[in-house]
């Protein structure tokens, strides 16, 4: 059997998709299609997603399981032989097909989706709007975490707080001293290569991707992936990956993509005043979150300066640069380059230039498909 993860309601996830699949989003331990591809280990995983990305196609001889980038499972599917769509609540994410034709693109995944009457409930969490993925979190952390495999020693200078079983650390990690570790509440997964210097605080569920370095943090019940240099305090958030919050500053319940440099003392509300649900954009629509507490979701290679302050349910696209301190607005397009008082449009050969060199400080040269992304959201977003 094949199994293939699709691309689904794309939409909902902007501005946090513009370079990788919508499968490649991490939550909790792994990305999307990390968290499935450990239920089907002995599988052949295919993929199908927008065409901006180097789609190949799917060649299929037998019966096939599609499952939605939405679709964080938590057991492996049983497959009962009939054409069956599979549900997590009432939301249709995925389906069983037995035999030919086998859809290759998304508008036909969507059709073939639709024609299968049989539904079946299936264990797992679905991401609905980009929210959710902080919503979730900290539980399919916790679940993500008994699987995890066996650990290496925890030095004796490391305070733990809680079952020393509900800490897991990698190869090659450095924990200094002067460092608490909270799994009162949930488990800590220390991924290989880390460093944590000294006087940093990580309370469970959380996670540290491999490679990266904590330096006089607090992180709370957040996911860390890899090779991110984190300080100051951190609380129920997703950072992507290779990016920087090196100072003091608060960044709370709030998704940070990748190559984003977050200035010293930048600091977000996740918070209103009048504790209502927080209120934020999907496309065009400003939409109620259901959540009390949520912070800002901020696109790849997009920087701010010291002293930004952000305010509740903020949507900041790829490649803006915030300086000068003070409140961002709430909404901010891809390619701008602002402060409080001007705007402009980011030239693209300059955020080309400055990408490359970013990348290259984490020993990773930008290739020419990655280079092509970026030219075709900065077509796009002028196009608006």
């Amino acid at each position: 059997m094949k199994v293939i993860i699709y691309e689904d309601n794309i939409e909902h996830f902007d501005p946090l998709i513009n370079f990788y699949p919508q499968f490649s989003l991490r939550v909790g331990m792994r990305t999307v299609s990390e968290n499935t591809a450990d239920f089907f280990k002995q599988a052949k995983i295919s993929y199908v997603t927008r065409k901006l990305f180097d789609n190949k196609k799917i060649g299929i001889s037998g019966p096939a399981l599609y499952l939605s980038a939405r679709a964080i499972i938590s057991k492996r599917i049983v497959i009962s032989g009939k054409d069956t769509q599979f549900l997590i609540g009432s939301q249709p994410i995925g389906f069983f097909k037995q035999k030919p034709p086998f859809p290759q693109n998304l508008e036909d995944i969507k059709k073939t989706l639709k024609k299968i009457k049989t539904t079946r409930d299936i264990d797992g969490f679905c991401l609905d709007k980009l929210w959710d993925l902080i919503r979730l979190n900290s539980v399919v952390l916790t679940y993500q975490f008994k699987y995890a495999k066996a650990k290496h020693k925890i030095p004796k200078h490391v305070y733990i707080i809680g079952r020393k079983n509900k800490v897991f650390v990698g190869q090659k990690v450095h924990i200094h001293k002067f460092v608490t570790i909270d799994v009162s509440n949930g488990p800590v997964y220390i991924d290989n290569d880390v460093t944590i210097r000294p006087f940093s605080t990580i309370v469970g569920p959380s996670y540290i991707g491999p490679g990266s370095i904590i330096d006089r943090a607090k992180i709370i019940e957040s996911s860390i992936g890899p090779s991110c240099h984190i300080g100051g305090e951190v609380e129920s958030c997703i950072f992507q990956g290779y990016s920087n919050k090196n100072h003091e500053g608060f960044i709370g319940h709030s998704f940070i993509g990748e190559w984003v440099n977050l200035g010293a003392l930048t600091t977000n509300s996740d918070l209103k005043n009048n504790y209502s649900s927080v209120r934020t954009k999907i496309g065009t629509k400003e939409l109620d979150s259901g959540m009390k507490k949520l912070g800002c979701f901020i696109g790849d290679h997009t920087k701010t300066g010291i002293s930004t302050l952000i305010p509740t349910g903020a949507i900041i696209g790829s490649f803006v640069n915030f300086f000068g301190g003070g409140m961002m607005p709430k909404y901010i397009p891809g390619f701008k380059w602002l402060s409080t008082t001007k705007q402009e449009n980011y030239d693209l050969a300059k955020a080309i230039a400055t990408a490359r060199i970013v990348m290259q400080r984490r020993n990773i040269k930008m290739s020419t498909h990655y280079e092509e992304l970026i030219r075709t959201y900065y077509r796009w977003q002028n196009s608006l």
